[in-house]
């Protein structure tokens, strides 16, 4: 099937969009609750460990960037 002709095709820049920015969004929760320490007295909830959820966000970043990419690299390769 051609891609011009998918329905989804006039939506790809939202979609886009959407997912840089929950990216943003993960990067600045991450690194912003890092610096951020409960006050005395507030209960705080237990966090996953940093080092997963650095690590999830850093492969999600990596699979969004590859999904991205594969519009540039793929008719390098199927016009070979």
């Amino acid at each position: 099937m051609d891609r011009q002709f998918h329905p989804a095709c006039p939506y790809q820049p939202c979609f886009i969009a959407a997912t840089l920015g929950f990216l943003g969004y993960g990067y600045w929760l991450v690194y912003r609750s890092s610096t951020r320490a409960c006050a005395d007295g507030e209960t705080c909830a237990r966090p996953l460990p940093n080092r997963i959820v650095k690590t999830s966000l850093i492969l999600a970043t990596i699979l969004v960037v590859a999904a991205l990419g594969l519009d540039f690299i793929a008719p390098l390769f199927l016009n070979s």
